[in-house]
């Protein structure tokens, strides 16, 4: 049977929680905050505060996340500003290539003095510095303790201190290249891609599908960001069950 939990995290989003909001709040007061619409509450509020109230702000999917940086970076270059654009980002580290490759695309198309910095805020219990190495407190500058990074090194660690998925990381280059030299062989005809096929729920949640499931929440949000409006069947189900 499939078994769900409502109240799921996910393990990388996770690390973005109250500790950390705080910290950003204080720390970086005056950055564009972005927030992926699996972090928990601290930072999905620090990012919807800062889009009510300064305009500075995103809750969204990883594209969304990308919309709007590269929306802000065109307007700063469009109004020829300079100094430093400071992005906060929370998310899982692998849309940084996007996002650098992006920036870095309209930066050089313009003769500027603008700089794009982006931040990764996560636990502070994870900062890997030579103090904390040694077991003593580390100082960073501004007094702020939020630095991505495991003392073991790369991956997701019980204390919460990165923004890499190890699961996302399973998946290389080489291993689609091997899964690709397979396809049309007779290797394949005779069941070599077998394994790799996603397994398929046929059991449904309510009438639907597990992927029709999962992600309707995120249509919801993706509609409320590019319309404004709530989707009236959400609105008629929260009504429901308030009645």
């Amino acid at each position: 049977r499939l078994h769900y939990f409502q109240d799921g995290t996910c393990v990388v989003h996770q690390v973005f929680g109250d500790e950390v909001s705080r910290e950003v709040r204080k720390g970086y007061g005056d950055a564009l905050i972005s927030a992926h619409l699996e972090v928990p509450g601290g930072m999905f509020d620090l990012a919807m505060a800062a889009r009510r109230e300064r305009d500075a702000g995103v809750v969204g999917s990883t594209q969304n996340i990308l919309d709007f940086i590269n929306a802000k970076v065109g307007a700063a270059l469009a109004d020829g500003k300079d100094g430093n654009l400071q992005f906060v980002l929370g998310t899982e580290t692998g849309m940084i290539t996007s996002i650098v490759e992006a920036v870095q695309e309209k930066l050089r198309a313009h003769d500027t003095g603008l700089t794009v910095e982006v931040v990764f805020p996560v636990s502070s219990e994870a900062i890997t510095t030579p103090a904390t190495a040694g077991g003593g407190a580390a100082v960073l500058p501004g007094d702020i303790r939020v630095l991505p990074g495991v003392p073991a090194g790369e991956g997701c660690g019980m204390e919460g201190g990165c923004a890499s998925c190890p699961y996302m990381k399973m998946n290389s280059l080489g291993a689609l290249e091997r899964i690709c030299q397979l396809v049309g062989t007779e290797a394949a005809e005779a069941g070599a891609l077998d394994a790799f096929q996603a397994r398929r729920h046929e059991e449904r949640i309510d009438g639907m599908t597990v992927g029709e499931a999962g992600s309707r929440s995120i249509l919801c949000m993706r509609r409320f960001q590019k319309e404004g409006t709530l989707p009236g069947d959400l609105v008629d189900r929260i009504e429901a069950m308030r009645a």
